[in-house]
């Protein structure tokens, strides 16, 4: 994953302001027409509306660049959770190797377990039902530290019978997702674990609260005392202030994913 620098941080915001202002400028132009009035309109609502999208943006950003800053520095050095997981999943290679298909189609740490386009997975295939619950229990046992993590349980298209890995994996996740703070996302093939992260601390929260406030608030008061048109100065500069205090605390509440 590539670090983002600080003038990236400048970079996404003016791209993301420009393309809210265009898109802006036109909505104005189709709902109001071409004349001359509504070009000059358009343009300063683009701008504002623009400008002020930049500006929070970064705002939010910033946060989340210094607190994650901030947060690889006092990380001390982990061993990688993918040689983790191999370790404790390192028995299950050894006791489904007595699996009637062994020979022909092993269960190994090596091809089962790895990183697929940056996600742990878990490839179920080539398990029976015992050991792909010791496997679940396993990831379960594993939460703190494992982060996101796929899990493929295949659709169970090879059973002479019903599909038993699959509805066993699917009940066994819901009875935790809950209490572990995991999201589950189910595909036809495999199911994913998200950590759905920790909510901030009411401190914490306040941190970002003020931090964010401030400006946004600012930002918004003016933007819409300005959209208001006079005559309206005052109604577009209380609606600006309350938005902005929403959006500000909405901003603050975001959680921290794994």
């Amino acid at each position: 994953m590539t670090e983002l620098r600080v003038r990236d941080l400048f970079s996404l915001s003016g791209v993301l302001g420009l393309m809210v202002g265009t898109m802006s400028f036109f909505m104005y132009i189709f709902a109001n027409g071409m004349a001359e009035a509504n070009l000059d309109r358009a343009m300063e609502i683009g701008g504002i509306v623009g400008g002020v999208t930049a500006f929070v943006f970064l705002c939010y950003t910033s946060v989340r660049y210094v607190e994650r800053k901030r947060k690889l520095a006092e990380a001390a050095v982990e061993i990688d959770p993918l040689d983790r997981l191999q370790a404790r999943l390192q028995s299950v290679e050894e006791t489904s190797s007595s699996l009637p298909w062994a020979e022909e189609r092993p269960w190994l740490i090596s091809t089962h377990v790895r990183r697929d386009r940056g996600v742990m997975t878990v490839d179920l295939h080539d398990l029976d039902v015992k050991h792909s619950r010791f496997v679940v229990d396993q990831i379960i046992a594993s939460r703190e530290w494992i982060g996101r993590v796929r899990i493929i349980t295949g659709r169970g298209l090879n059973s002479k019978t019903i599909p038993k890995i699959r509805p066993m994996v699917i009940e066994r996740l819901r009875g935790v997702t809950r209490e572990l703070n995991w999201e589950l996302l189910m595909k036809k093939g495999s199911v994913t674990l998200r950590p759905i992260g920790e909510a901030p601390t009411l401190r914490k929260w306040i941190l970002r609260f003020v931090f964010l406030g401030g400006p946004i608030t600012f930002a918004f008061a003016l933007a819409f005392r300005d959209l208001a048109g006079e005559g309206s100065y005052d109604q577009g500069l209380r609606v600006g202030i309350v938005l902005g205090m929403l959006l500000s605390g909405l901003l603050a509440s975001y959680r921290e994913r794994q």
